[in-house]
C-alpha cells in the first residue's frame, strides 16, 4: 500500500509542473546487418526428400503381386511369432513347410522367389519396422547424435564436442577377429518426413483431412462465435511457408519471405498440415527408475474422432533413460524432428490417392508446428522457458514473478505485462553460443535458453506454448483445493460414527451411479486421500457441488456459516479459514470456471466468462488465507489459449498420456542404453504397418488372407494397444455420429410389448412408434396394418422393428431398461428446444419399414424425470445452468414418448439424496462437457 490509499502525498515530493515535458525515451539503434540462421550440417531440401523417399512405401509383396497364397503363407508366419510367441526357429521352420506344400501343389510361383525367414516375410510384408527406424548412436553426456554411418567413420569414441567428456562406443571383436564399434547410448527414431509419406499415401487420407483454403480466420474476435475445434482459433490462418529465419547484428531475430512472393500461409495448401508435438515421460520399468520419453505428433487437420487413434498419430523418437534428458540434451535428440519440419514447412511433393481411391496422384504437402503442446514441465523445457518454480520467470506469456503468486497481482488478468517472442527471441539467440555463465545468467534474468524449436522459421515460443489445461487443472488446482485445503484442514472429520462427516462424505461418493465410459472413484476416498490420475480429480469436481453439499449440510438441509468439529487429539497445521460456507462458495466458483472453461464447443464470451470465475475463486482463496501455487497463477491465461487454439478438448493431454499407458505394455528385455525404447518405437512403428497393410489388402485377396489379418486385429485388441480401437470401430455399422451393433437380433413383435410402470398412461408401444414414424416420415403415409385404409405404406408391427441392446453415441454407449443382461447406461440428458432434459431410456430400436426406400432408423423409448417448483431451493441452484445440474423427484416419471437416437445430447451421473423432511430426489449431472445449456422439468 501507498501514502495515496490512505489520502496523503508522499513526503518530500511534489508534483511536477504540468508545462514541463518528459525528458523522450532513447532511440533503440537499428540492426544493419542480416545472417541466414541455419541448423549445424543442415542438408538441401532436394537432396532430402530424395533420401527420405528411398524406402518403398507399397509393400513389395503387393507391388510385385505375389499371390494370396504366398502373402497368407507370409501373414501365418508374422502371427505365429509376433502374436502367439512361436520362437523364430520354428517360424522359418513352419513358413518353409507351408512354401513346400504350395511347390508340391504347383502353385507356388517362381518369379518373384518366395522368401522362407520371417524377417524376409515381415520386409515382404512391409511390415519390419526396422527398415524405417534409425538407431542414432548418442554421446551420454551430450546427448550430441550420430547416424550409424558417422559413428562408424569416427577418429575416436570421444565426443568431439568441445568441453565434452563423453564416449559414444565401445569396440569388440566378433568371432572372426572382425572389430565392431557398439553404441553406448542410442536413440531410436523415425523420419517425421518419411512418416508423413506413408500416412498421406492411405486409402482415404485425402477425404478426411481438412481443406482449410478459403475459410475465414479470427472468427472468434466476434464473442458470440461459437468454437468447435482447434481450426477456429487465431493461430490456424497465422501459420507462414517459405520463409527463412535471420538475427540481425544487434540481435534482432525476424521472419523473412526467402524468395520474393515465396511467403504463403499454412492453410493456402489443400494439404497444409497443422502439426501439435507432446513429449512426455514415464516409468517403463518397476524394479528400478527409468524416464522414456516418447514425441508424439498429432495432426489437427483430421477429424478430432480419428485424431488420436493411434494409426493417425506418429512418434518420432523416444528419448532413453534412465533419467530425463536436460533441454541441452533434449535439443541434441530434437534436431533430426525440426530438420524435417524444416523441409515440410516449404512443401514436398507427395504420392496420394485420388478422391475414388482408385489412382496414384502427386500433391504438394506441407506442414507446421502449431504449437509445443506438452505439461508444464515438458513445455518449458521443450520450449527453452525457465521451470515453473523460477524466482522471476515462472510464467512464459507475462511478467509476474513468484512474488505475485500469493498477491492480488497474479490474479487480476487486465493488469498483466504480457512478453513479447521478440524479445524471447532475441534472448534466446544470444543464448545459443554464450558461456555457460552467460547461458545461466540469461535464463535467471530473462527466463528462456536455447531450444531446438527456435531454429523453425515463423516459430515463436511464447505463443506456440499453450498451457496444459489437464495437469495445470485437475493435477494442480483441482487437487491443491481437496488435499491442501480441505483434507488438510480436516474438513471431514470422523468424530460421530456413521452421522460423521466423513461417513457422509464417502457415502454420498459410493451412491453414484456413474456412466461406465468413465473413471470410478475410490470407495475409501475419505481415508485414502490422494488421486493419482488427472481424470478421477476431473471426475470428482464434476460432483462436488452435491458432495460438498451432503457432507456439511445440517438439519435444515443449509450449509452451516462455522468450522466443522476438531475431534479431540486432532492437529491442524493449516492456516487458512475452516468456514464451511465460505469454502463451499468459493468451490462453487471453481466448478463454475472449469466447467465453462473445458466445454468441446465454446465462444470467447463463455472462455472469458470461466476465466473470470477462475480468477474470482484465486481471489476469495487469497481472502480466506490460503498459499496458493504457480498453478493458480498459470491458469490465468486459459482464456487466451482458447482463444488461440480454440476449445481446450481440442489440445488436452488426455490421449497423449493414454498413449504413454499403451508404451507401458510393451514387453521388452530391460536393457538401458535406449534399446528399452528401440522396442517400443519397433510396436508402434509395426502397429503403423499392420494398418498400412490393412488398407492396401488389393480387391482380388482371398478371402483366407482377410481373415488372417482378422486374427492379427484381434490379437493387437487383446493387447490393449490401438488396434483394439480399430477392431471396436470395425465392429460396428455406424451413420452419422450414431453407431449401432453391427449384429442385430430378429425383428419384434411390436403387438406382444405391454408398457408398464408410471408413464404408460394405457398407450402401447405399436401406437406410440406408428405415431412418431407417421411424423417423421409424411411421405410414407404411414396406415396402421389391419387398418380398412388401402392407401399408404403399412407399418406391421412384428417385421419394421428390432430391438437393440444399446447404442454409442458420438463414441459413447447407452444402455437401456429392457436389456436382460445389463441396465448401465439407461439415463441421459436429451435435447428439447434448446434446452436438457433428463430421461431414463426404456428401449431401443432400429426401424426399417419392409420394401421401402426409406433408410433405417434408430429410435429410443423414454420418459422424463419429474421436477417441479416445489423441490426446495439447493445452494448450487445460481449455477445449476452452468455445472449441468438438475434435480428431480426419485422415481418418478413423466409420460412415455419417442426419441431419435440423435437426440440424446450426453450422459449422466446420477446421486439419489434424501433430505432431511424426508423426500427423496435424484440430483443428475451432465458428463459432456459439450456445452452450458439450462434444464427442463
Amino acid at each position: 500500500m501507498g501514502y495515496q490509499d490512505f489520502g496523503v502525498d508522499e513526503p518530500g515530493l511534489e508534483d511536477p509542473p504540468n508545462d514541463v515535458p518528459f525528458p523522450p525515451l532513447p532511440v533503440q539503434p537499428a540492426d544493419t546487418t542480416w545472417t541466414h540462421a541455419t541448423m549445424p550440417n543442415e542438408v538441401d531440401t532436394d537432396l532430402e526428400a530424395d533420401r527420405q523417399s528411398a524406402v518403398p512405401i507399397l509393400p513389395p509383396a503387393y507391388r510385385d503381386e505375389e499371390p494370396s497364397c504366398v502373402r497368407i503363407a507370409y501373414l501365418q508366419a508374422v502371427l505365429n511369432n509376433v502374436f502367439e510367441g512361436m520362437p523364430i526357429n520354428k517360424t522359418d521352420d513352419n513358413l518353409a513347410t507351408t512354401l513346400n506344400a504350395l511347390d508340391a501343389a504347383g502353385v507356388l510361383p517362381e518369379h518373384p522367389r518366395p522368401v522362407r525367414t520371417l524377417a524376409s516375410a515381415k520386409r515382404r510384408l512391409g511390415i519390419d519396422p526396422d527398415e524405417y527406424i534409425i538407431q542414432y548412436a548418442v554421446c551420454p553426456q551430450c546427448w550430441k547424435h550420430f547416424t550409424p554411418e558417422a559413428m562408424v567413420n569416427l577418429d575416436s569414441p570421444a565426443c568431439p564436442i568441445p568441453s565434452c567428456d563423453g564416449v559414444i562406443y565401445e569396440e569388440t571383436t566378433d568371432s572372426k577377429n572382425r572389430v565392431k564399434r557398439r553404441a553406448i547410448k542410442i536413440i531410436p527414431q523415425v523420419s517425421l518426413l518419411q512418416s508423413v509419406r506413408r500416412m498421406v499415401r492411405r486409402k482415404g487420407f485425402r477425404r478426411i483431412v481438412r481443406d482449410s483454403r478459403n475459410t475465414p480466420s479470427d472468427q472468434n474476435s466476434d464473442p458470440n462465435f461459437v468454437m468447435k475445434d482447434m481450426y477456429d482459433g487465431n493461430i490456424w490462418h497465422d501459420l507462414k511457408t517459405g520463409i527463412k529465419r535471420e538475427v540481425g547484428n544487434l540481435g534482432t531475430v525476424r521472419d523473412v519471405s526467402i524468395a520474393p512472393g515465396s511467403e504463403k500461409k499454412l492453410t493456402d495448401y489443400r494439404f497444409g498440415l497443422h502439426m501439435n508435438i507432446n513429449l512426455d515421460w514415464f516409468g517403463a520399468l518397476e524394479n528400478r527408475p527409468h524416464s522414456s520419453g516418447p514425441f508424439y505428433i498429432s495432426f489437427s487437420d483430421l477429424p478430432h474422432e480419428q485424431r488420436f487413434l493411434q494409426t493417425n498419430v506418429i512418434c518420432p523418437a523416444i528419448t532413453p533413460g534412465p533419467s530425463e534428458p536436460t533441454t541441452r540434451q533434449l535439443n541434441h535428440c530434437m534436431e533430426p524432428i525440426v530438420k524435417d519440419v524444416k523441409i515440410l514447412k516449404n512443401g514436398v511433393d507427395m504420392e496420394m490417392y485420388d478422391e475414388e481411391d482408385s489412382n496414384i496422384v502427386v500433391e504438394k504437402v506441407a506442414g507446421d508446428f502449431t504449437c509445443n503442446n506438452c505439461d508444464t514441465p515438458g513445455a518449458h523445457k521443450m520450449s527453452g522457458f525457465a521451470g515453473h518454480s523460477a524466482d522471476l520467470n515462472p510464467c512464459p506469456w507475462c511478467r509476474c514473478t513468484s512474488l505475485d503468486i500469493n498477491q492480488p497481482a497474479g490474479y487480476t488478468t487486465s493488469s498483466f505485462i504480457p512478453r513479447t517472442d521478440a524479445e524471447v527471441l532475441k534472448q534466446k539467440f544470444y543464448s545459443k553460443n554464450a558461456p555457460l555463465p552467460r547461458q545461466a545468467a540469461i535464463l535467471k534474468n530473462h527466463g528462456v535458453q536455447w531450444s531446438a524449436l527456435d531454429w523453425i522459421p515463423g516459430w515463436r515460443p511464447s505463443k506456440q506454448t499453450p498451457l496444459d489445461f489437464m495437469h495445470c487443472l485437475f493435477l494442480g488446482i483441482v487437487a491443491f483445493l481437496f488435499t491442501r485445503i480441505l483434507f488438510a484442514a480436516h474438513m471431514f472429520p470422523g468424530a460421530g460414527g456413521q452421522d460423521s462427516v466423513k461417513s457422509r462424505f464417502e457415502n454420498v461418493i459410493n451412491s453414484i451411479r456413474w456412466p461406465t465410459h468413465v473413471t470410478r472413484l475410490p470407495k475409501n476416498l475419505g481415508e485414502n486421500q490422494s488421486l493419482k490420475k488427472a481424470d478421477e480429480w476431473r471426475r470428482l469436481l464434476t460432483v462436488t457441488p452435491v458432495v460438498l453439499w451432503c457432507s456439511w449440510r445440517d438439519e435444515t438441509d443449509a450449509i452451516p456459516n462455522a468450522e466443522p468439529p476438531v475431534s479431540p487429539g486432532e492437529k491442524i497445521h493449516t492456516k487458512h479459514s475452516r468456514n464451511m460456507r465460505s469454502l463451499y462458495d468459493a468451490a462453487l466458483l471453481l466448478c463454475a470456471g472449469v466447467r465453462l472453461l473445458s466445454m468441446k464447443t465454446i465462444t470467447m464470451a463463455q472462455a472469458i466468462a470461466g476465466q473470470t470465475y477462475l480468477s474470482n475463486y484465486c481471489l476469495r482463496m487469497l481472502l480466506l488465507g490460503v498459499e496458493l501455487t504457480i498453478n493458480h497463477h498459470l491458469g490465468m491465461h486459459f482464456a487466451d489459449m482458447i482463444a488461440l487454439y480454440g476449445p481446450v478438448y481440442a489440445w488436452w493431454l488426455f490421449a497423449f498420456e493414454r498413449f504413454n499407458g499403451m508404451l507401458e505394455k510393451v514387453n521388452h528385455n530391460g536393457h538401458d542404453g535406449g534399446r528399452i525404447e528401440l522396442t517400443m518405437l519397433r510396436n508402434w512403428v509395426q502397429t503403423h504397418l499392420i494398418y498400412e497393410l490393412l488398407l492396401e489388402l488389393p480387391d482380388d485377396a482371398h478371402q483366407h488372407e482377410r481373415v488372417l489379418i482378422e486374427r492379427i486385429l484381434k490379437s493387437e485388441g487383446k493387447r490393449g494397444g490401438m488396434m483394439a480401437e480399430i477392431a471396436i470401430f470395425h465392429s460396428e455399422a455406424s451413420t452419422d455420429s450414431v453407431s449401432l451393433p453391427k449384429r442385430l437380433p430378429k425383428p419384434l413383435n411390436l403387438y406382444a410389448v405391454n408398457l408398464r410402470g408410471q408413464g404408460a398412461d394405457g398407450t402401447d408401444l405399436y401406437s406410440l412408434l406408428f405415431e412418431y414414424l407417421k411424423q417423421r416420415w409424411p411421405a410414407l403415409n404411414l396406415r396402421r396394418a389391419y387398418s380398412v385404409q388401402q392407401e399408404g405404406t403399412p407399418f406391421v408391427g412384428t417385421t419394421a422393428a428390432r430391438r437393440l441392446p444399446y447404442v454409442r453415441k458420438d463414441g459413447i454407449r447407452y444402455g437401456c431398461v429392457s436389456n436382460l443382461r445389463t441396465k448401465t447406461d439407461s439415463f441421459a440428458f436429451i435435447q428439447r428446444d434448446g434446452v436438457r432434459v433428463p430421461v431414463e431410456i426404456e428401449d431401443l430400436f432400429m426401424i426399417k419399414i419392409p420394401d421401402c426406400d426409406q433408410p433405417a432408423h434408430a429410435c429410443a423409448l423414454v420418459r422424463r424425470l419429474r421436477a417441479d417448483d416445489n423441490i426446495p431451493t439447493l445452494p448450487w441452484d445460481l449455477y445449476a445452468s452452468i455445472l449441468g445440474i438438475h434435480t428431480s423427484y426419485a422415481e418418478q416419471y413423466h409420460a412415455f414418448e419417442i426419441i431419435p437416437i440423435s437426440d440424446i445430447d450426453c450422459p449422466l451421473a446420477m446421486i439419489p439424496v434424501t433430505l432431511n423432511s424426508g423426500s427423496e430426489l435424484w440430483i443428475s449431472i451432465s458428463f459432456d462437457h459439450v456445452c452450458t445449456r439450462s434444464t427442463l422439468c
